[in-house]
Order: C-alpha cells, then structure tokens, then sequence
C-alpha cells in the first residue's frame, strides 16, 4: 500500500513550541517520504497562528487543513486540557487530498456551501469525500448542508465537525495552509483510488411524547407546544431549575424527527447552548429546529453510548478486511470530560480504535457539532460520535 499516516502530538503551552514537536513527531516515521496533506487540532488558548507557521516551517509546500477544539483525539488518548496539539500527516501515491477556505461562512452559511460545492465541481470526478470543518459559534450549519448538499454534482459522503473552544462560546478558529480565521468553513477533499466509509451514532432515548416546535426564530426555540421551551426542559429537571447548569441537564437534549433515516435512528440529537431567561428560549447551535417540526425530548445512556459508539465502528470495520489507513474521529464536548471525567479516553476513543484496529492512525477533536450522513443526507448533529475511515483500494 502507498498510503502512509502519522500522528504527532504535543502539550507544550508554548504555540511555537508545540506546532515544532507535533509536526517533527508525525514527519519523523514516514523516513523522507513527503506528505500529501497535514491535518491539525488543537485547544483553543493557543496562538493559533504561531501553532500553524510552525508546523507550515516543519512542512514546507504541504498542504495543512484543521481547526481549533474543545478537545483533541490523537491516537487512544481524549486531551481536554488547554495545551494540546495533534498533527497527522498522510502521504500517498494513489489518493489526492484538496484544501479550500471560505472565509465568511458566518455571514453566508448557504453562499459558503454553493460556493464550496464550485470549487469541489471544478476539481474532480473521482472525489471520494469531502471533510468540512465550520466555526461552530456562527452560521447555520443546516443552511450550509442544505446548499451544499444540492450543489454537489459528483454525490459524496460530507462529515466533519464544527471548530469549538473551551466551552466559553467566544471564538473558534478553522485553519488552511497558513491561514487561522474565525467565522469561516475549511474543508479537506480526498479523491483517487480510495474508498472512504463513514458512520455516526447517539446514545440517546426518548422521553415522554413527541412535542411540535411552535415557535422559533434564528436558532432560538421560543415555544414548544405553545409554552416556553424551558418550561418542557423544567418538566425532568425539577421546578426550580434556573439555568443550563442545572443537576441533569448533561443528560437531557432534544431529538429531531427524521423524514428518511434509512437504518440509523428516528431522530438527529440536538442540544441546547444558552437561555434567555426572562423569555424560556433556548437556543440550538445549527439552525434547522424551525416551527412546525416534530420533536422528543431524550436523555444521554452512558451505557448506550458505549455499546453504540463500538457498533458504529464494528459497521466500518465490516467494509473490509483490513484496517483503515487512517481514522478521523469527530465527538462532541458533551461527551468528553463532561460526561467521563477524566476516563474520557478509556470510554469513546481507546474502545473504537481497538475495534477498527490499535495501530491504526487516528485523529480528531471535540467540537460544538458533528456533521455526518443519513440515507444520503449530510446533517448537523449533537451529542454523536462521527467516523470516517479511509483505505486505499487494492492496485488493479
């Protein structure tokens, strides 16, 4: 096979310092074999620019594409602290690799997809997959699948995840080549002689019945049900619940009716962000739970996310007989430290890459939302688990 990935990682505090040791620590096992692509995570307080111009110094030409995380995955290990770093370079003979930027994604959600979908028109027949990676604080994240979705001529897997922070909500960085932007879309485009599997899971189940979203503007659910939408979130959690801190409300979220979901679950998880107290809104990052839809409260299984997070990747698994050359992993914050503690790592990243194969390369992040397929759709999700594992298909 001529499809080799290493990951490198490092905990410096210093962005310099730790753009120099992940890219080094990556470069070093391919044995002077030049990457074709570089992927990069890392936690929020960095300089994310000095991070990105040390690793571009590490390795000139080569095209680089990433964002900033909530936490980042590399290899078996879940790091949510504020200093890490994971570079994963891919180097391949028979599989191409494309980076693009589209800087005012936040402004123009559905612009940036057509215009994505432009770019990624012109430049293959033979694309196998296209990774995006918006800002997850601005934008509607289900007005840029939509666009892209219908854009699109060659159909393709989308999956990827939305840049996140240190759960502060301020700002989130995307990165391409040597460029670190807010507010923007990168995206990663792989084509060739590749076959590309993906898959997504939950480990959620529902509550009570089914609710209609009655009122809602702008992301913000106003009304459920003609009350206002905290009101049904005070229901399973107590009368005097103030806030999104409430005992609870980590396991508490919303499910979203599927019109088509083919063989995953009924509904697409969705988790709200802020509440406007004096009104009972809430609001869910994504756009998409608009008036008129038919939702169901759910609350987060521990247990069911361990069970169904091994059998998304045991499904992957089942495509070939071989491991993947690489994985890319996208969890959302609400399920890292959040929801282990400190045993994140052991939970939902150690267990899939046993599953998928223990040596096989693997990197991602923890983000503010996942992005990933039903029957052929692209959604944003919550509280989900997104793989994607790549393997270079046999020589003819």
């Amino acid at each position: 096979m001529s499809t080799i990935a290493h990951v490198g990682t490092s905990h410096h505090v210093d962005s310099t310092a730790a753009g120099v040791e992940a890219a080094a620590l990556a470069l070093a096992p391919l044995a002077g074999r030049t990457p074709s692509v570089a992927l990069v995570f890392a936690s929020a307080d960095h300089d994310h620019s000095a991070l990105l111009a040390a690793v571009q110094g590490a390795l000139p030409g080569v095209p680089l594409v990433g964002c900033s995380g909530e936490g980042v995955i590399a290899q078996s290990d879940s790091n949510e602290t504020y200093a890490a770093a994971a570079v994963m370079v891919v180097a391949s003979d028979r599989i191409r690799f494309q980076t693009f930027l589209i800087d005012d994604y936040g402004a123009d959600p559905a612009g940036a997809g057509r215009r994505l979908a432009a770019l990624v028109n012109d430049t293959a027949t033979d694309a196998r997959c296209l990774c995006v990676l918006p800002d997850g604080l601005q934008g509607n994240c289900t007005q840029l699948l939509q666009a892209l979705h219908e854009s699109l001529r060659v159909p393709m897997p989308v999956i990827g995840g939305a840049a996140a922070d240190a759960m502060t909500f301020e700002q989130t960085y995307q990165y391409c080549d040597g460029r670190a932007v807010s507010g923007g879309l990168a995206a990663l485009l792989i084509s060739g002689d590749a076959d590309v599997e993906v898959a997504v899971s939950h480990g959620c189940s529902p509550v009570g019945g089914e609710r209609a979203v009655t009122k809602s503007a702008d992301g913000w659910i106003h009304e459920i049900d003609g009350q206002p939408a905290w009101n049904l979130f005070k229901e399973y959690l107590g009368d005097d619940s103030e806030d999104l801190n409430a005992e609870g409300i980590v396991h508490l979220c919303v499910g979203e009716r599927l019109r088509d979901h083919a063989d995953y679950d009924p509904f697409v998880i969705r988790t709200p962000m802020q509440l406007d107290k004096p009104t009972g809104a809430l609001f869910f990052p994504g756009g998409g739970l608009t008036e008129g839809r038919g939702i169901q409260l759910t609350r987060r299984d521990p247990e069911r996310i361990r069970v169904s997070s091994r059998e998304c990747a045991a499904k992957l698994r089942a495509t070939h007989d071989r491991a993947p050359d690489l994985v890319l992993q996208f969890d959302c914050a609400g399920r890292g430290r959040i929801l282990w503690g400190g045993s994140a790592a052991d939970e939902i990243v150690a267990p899939l890459r046993q599953v998928l194969g223990p040596s096989t390369p693997w990197v991602g992040f923890h983000t503010y939302g996942e992005i990933a397929p039903i029957a052929g759709r692209p959604y944003y999700h919550n509280y989900t688990v997104a793989l994607c594992a790549l393997y270079e298909r046999a020589a003819a």
